[in-house]
């Protein structure tokens, strides 16, 4: 993989999104807190085994206006984190559509992060 592509690949952002978890055996209100075009980060209070398929379901402020997003994803890692438990998901297989909104709240974060006006 060339640099250029890695680099838009792993571009990871710190967010404070409500997220849900939907599996095959019950859902759980969890908080994204990183987002790439390649996976999610997200603190939740019930745990899943790495390898398990989740939807995704949250809302990003993208192309000027609160965009859904539902995505599904398997568990690529997980830890304990205080009294929750992080979760790392890669998406599977995300549309264009998907990427494409991903690509542009990155973009309005790092707009924020210029400016000074975000951590």
């Amino acid at each position: 993989m060339s640099g250029l592509i890695e680099n838009r690949v792993n571009a990871r952002v710190p967010t404070d999104r409500p997220i849900l978890l939907i599996g095959r055996n019950g859902q759980s209100h969890a908080k994204m807190v990183n987002l790439s075009i390649a996976g999610v980060g997200v603190l939740s209070e019930r745990g899943a085994r790495e390898g398990t398929e989740l939807k995704l379901e949250f809302e990003i402020p993208a192309f000027g206006e609160f965009t859904p997003m539902q995505l599904v994803g398997k568990v690529a890692h997980r830890h304990n984190a205080s009294n929750q438990i992080y979760l790392g998901i890669v998406f599977d297989q995300p549309s264009a559509q998907d990427i494409a909104a991903i690509e542009d709240f990155i973009a309005y974060k790092e707009r924020l992060k210029q400016l000074g006006k975000h951590k």
